[in-house]
């Protein structure tokens, strides 16, 4: 990562937490790491969709599978947005169609512990009922990384996942890792996974959500910033983005993006 990379990434950073969070950033080692191979962990998956997970990293989750991680997955929402007015009988066969790609997408990743929460698509709501799902999973699973859309990104389900995580999170005694995938937004990454030995399962898993491809080219565009971010940072030629944080400073960015994004 050039200087000036660094020093433009910082400022957005800066520009958005101020001063103070800035700083404990940096003494958190917010330097660009890369990485080849994941550690056998305990992971956690957050998906607000049942495409999410493999778009924002398909994969690490595979080198995750590889090292001999255990994978859990939780699908929040059902799937069923973006494809108009539909009767019940016609939801309930694209919410089934859509939990089928994912199942066979995650198989092919390697997450095989899945949980389909089957909230309404657009309508995943932040209250003490996900709140408790999600700190109960949390507890009885004992994740060490957990993997989570962005506090930035500006689709409404991907902001109440990180709320209900957040939420979740206050009240935890959570000592493990978060990493912030990109789907809608790109992201200030301080972690890069060269993903050149994964990614023809990556595609293949992301070209498994075929109700979802037809809707918009969400391959192209998700392979593409792999392209971006491995050859920016001569990370191979595919790479995935993250941002990772402890819990701490998570909490202490979330409150910052709430805060702004209420008084917008």
């Amino acid at each position: 990562m050039s200087l000036k990379d660094n020093l433009l990434s910082l400022n957005n950073l800066r520009k958005f937490a101020g001063f103070a969070i800035l700083n404990q950033a940096i003494n958190a080692d917010f330097k660009l790491e890369a990485y080849n191979a994941m550690p056998q962990s305990r992971v956690l998956v957050l998906s607000p969709h049942p495409d999410d997970d493999v778009i924002g990293c398909g994969g690490t989750i595979k080198l995750h599978s590889e090292s001999g991680s255990i994978i859990k997955t939780v699908y929040l929402t059902d799937g069923s947005g973006g494809s108009g007015k539909l009767t019940k009988e016609k939801q309930q066969k694209l919410v089934s169609l859509r939990e089928n790609e994912a199942r066979k997408a995650a198989e092919i990743v390697g997450a095989n512990d899945l949980v389909f929460w089957r909230y309404q698509d657009g309508r995943l709501p932040v209250n003490k009922t996900t709140e408790k799902l999600l700190s109960t999973l949390i507890s009885d699973f004992q994740p060490d990384i957990i993997y989570a859309p962005s506090f930035l990104d500006p689709h409404p389900d991907h902001l109440a996942t990180v709320r209900i995580l957040a939420n979740a999170l206050k009240k935890l005694p959570y000592e493990g890792i978060i990493y912030f995938y990109e789907i809608w937004a790109p992201l200030y990454i301080n972690r890069l996974v060269n993903i050149d030995q994964t990614v023809d399962k990556k595609e293949l898993a992301v070209l498994s959500h075929e109700s979802q491809i037809k809707e918009r080219s969400y391959f192209d565009a998700v392979m593409g910033l792999n392209r971006y971010r491995a050859g920016m940072y001569n990370a191979g030629t595919y790479a995935e983005g993250f941002l990772s944080t402890t819990k701490e400073l998570f909490l202490k960015l979330f409150d910052i993006a709430n805060f702004k994004i209420n008084k917008k």
